[in-house]
């Protein structure tokens, strides 16, 4: 055989080859990447392919071109080929346009799409975001730029790996794939905080975390996509305001618990000022002590008069710490004059009055009273005593001590102010007021109310005699001694001068002309002496009344003294009743 023909069933061989490989190679390529065909563009496949085979098999028959047998065949094959592509090309004809346009479409879609998937990853790993995805086993498929700076990882480190394996602490990475797992059971949105260590940082991050389920279309395998915020700041900001206004709630707490004790102390001030004896200002203070320490207990013990022994004269709280009587060398207060306070911290002097087993705290703090100590304050807690309640109850204590001293001043004040300064019987102003009172309670009782005037007889001869500080002697003589003949609600007053009053409640006119009958013989037996020298006796004039329903003061003193005067006018040093004829 001649080399041309060789080099002809050589050439006709491997076109053959190639037209049967193109429709070959489509099929594998097709299959293998699953692509589907537009129904409108089926037909024209088919016969494009048809026609490649065809050629194919023109070119495999003209390899067998130089015997005659099968070139005989082959030209009857070549016009059926010839016209069957005749046809298709025919056909296909109006189609190219449309298949041309489609291609175009398609390379044009093709490359928005790559715009698109490039400003998706643009997006993805230029924001300020971490974003993954993860298969069912909870194993990265994928992460963007920011979650490999967050971990200082590269972008394949992590692919195929679980939370558990590549998160610095394991706990929290096993907590992070259960959240994962209930997004896949529940196929739902999560949306959570998750708390995150990084490498290089000892304190958690906060990542606000959004976790959605969705399907891979590829594979028909479902995924989990996440997205996660940085909250961390925001979170120790809500921290910081949290402990801000905690902050702010035990300051309020304080500043109301030290309003209720400014409130409590400016009471008891104020209550304490309007005291009028020793015993309200006791009860006061304990008051006060029960509102302020209502855990604790305590007492006011108080120095007697004798400066013999102390004694206790309030007490509050549920438990009794100290001695009711003890001697003042019994309390280190009371020795060195400064409190004293004993504590399961504070080991100090212990008290010898403090009530066997001592427990808990003791502070004694002592009474200043003029310059002296007179009392202690004793209060008694379970626990400690605190410093803010120790300032409190030293507060308390000089409070204590300033009402004791105003109460001793108010009533020598008051004593100066209702008594005689010479004789010590009630003042005039008094006597003016407490008749008033009397006469008011005679008549809602329905009983009688006296008044004795009386008058020492001859005074002015008596005082020019002997001169005024005898005449002095005389007046206290006889004031001690219608103080010793009255009884003990009886009223004796000197209304000025020589002039003496008697109010007395409740006596009848027998009883009480009696009683001035005898007063008028006592004056007159009086003895009185200046020193060495036996004083001449006295004597004096007495006008007497009985109260009436609607008398008032006024008319009721003037009856008396009219009485006395008509004893004055009738022979003096007697006893004269109030009678109508006077007026």
């Amino acid at each position: 055989m001649e080399p041309i023909q060789w080099n002809w069933m050589i050439a006709h061989g491997i076109t053959a080859f190639s037209y049967f490989g193109i429709p070959t190679v489509i099929g594998v390529f097709f299959t293998k990447t699953k692509t589907t065909i537009p129904s409108k563009f089926w037909l024209a496949f088919f016969l494009s392919g048809g026609f490649v085979l065809f050629c194919g098999f023109h070119h495999l028959l003209a390899v067998f071109e130089p015997h005659s047998p099968v070139s005989l065949l082959h030209l009857g094959v070549l016009d059926v080929m010839a016209f069957i592509s005749l046809s298709a090309l025919l056909y296909l004809m109006p189609t190219a346009y449309q298949i041309v346009e489609a291609i175009a479409r398609y390379q044009e879609d093709n490359r928005e799409l790559e715009r698109s998937q490039q400003m998706q990853r643009l997006f993805l790993d230029h924001g300020p975001f971490t974003a993954y995805i993860k298969d069912e086993q909870s194993r990265m498929l994928y992460y963007n730029q920011e979650l490999q700076s967050r971990f200082s990882v590269d972008s394949q480190e992590w692919l195929g790996k679980t939370d558990i394996e590549f998160l610095p602490d394991p706990e929290q990475g096993r907590r992070v794939m259960e959240n994962d797992q209930v997004v896949l059971k529940t196929l739902r949105p999560l949306k959570l905080i998750e708390e995150v260590k990084t490498p290089g940082n000892d304190q958690p991050c906060y990542w606000l975390s959004f976790k959605f389920p969705f399907s891979d279309y590829t594979t028909g395998a479902n995924r989990i996509g996440g997205i996660s915020l940085d909250i961390t700041e925001s979170i120790e900001a809500e921290r910081s305001l949290t402990d801000l206004n905690q902050n702010l709630e035990e300051k309020s707490l304080k500043l109301e618990a030290k309003k209720r004790e400014l409130i409590y102390l400016s009471d008891m001030a104020d209550m304490l000022y309007s005291c009028e004896s020793e015993d309200e200002v006791y009860k006061v203070v304990a008051l006060t002590c029960s509102k302020l320490f209502p855990n604790m207990s305590g007492c006011i013990c108080i120095i007697s008069n004798s400066k013999n022994y102390v004694q206790m004269n309030s007490i509050w709280g549920d438990e009794k710490s100290s001695k009711e009587i003890f001697s003042q060398s019994e309390c280190w207060a009371l020795r060195r004059a400064k409190f004293n306070l004993l504590s399961p911290r504070n080991s100090a002097l212990m008290c010898s009055h403090l009530i066997q087993p001592v427990s808990g705290a003791h502070l004694c703090i002592p009474l200043f009273g003029q310059s002296e100590v007179v009392g202690i304050l004793h209060i008694h807690a379970l626990e400690e005593i605190s410093r803010e309640d120790q300032q409190i109850t030293e507060i308390i204590a000089r409070t204590l001590g300033f009402a004791l001293n105003n109460l001793s001043i108010k009533q020598r004040l008051t004593h100066d102010n209702l008594r005689d300064g010479m004789t010590q019987l009630f003042n005039q102003n008094y006597m003016q007021t407490i008749t008033e009172q009397r006469l008011a309670e005679a008549e809602r009782l329905g009983q009688p109310l006296s008044v004795i005037f009386l008058d020492i007889d001859n005074f002015k001869s008596y005082n020019s005699r002997y001169g005024h500080v005898t005449a002095n002697i005389v007046l206290k003589g006889l004031a001690k001694l219608l103080l010793k003949s009255i009884r003990s609600f009886d009223i004796a007053c000197r209304w000025g001068g020589e002039e003496f009053v008697i109010v007395m409640p409740n006596m009848t006119l027998e009883t009480l002309r009696k009683r001035v009958e005898q007063l008028r013989v006592d004056v007159e037996q009086m003895q009185l002496k200046d020193g060495d020298q036996i004083l001449e006796s006295i004597t004096a004039s007495f006008g007497i009344a009985v109260s009436e329903p609607g008398i008032t003061v006024k008319d009721f003193l003037n009856r008396a003294d009219q009485a006395m005067l008509e004893a004055k006018r009738t022979g003096k040093n007697r006893v004269i009743e109030y009678a109508n004829t006077y007026n």
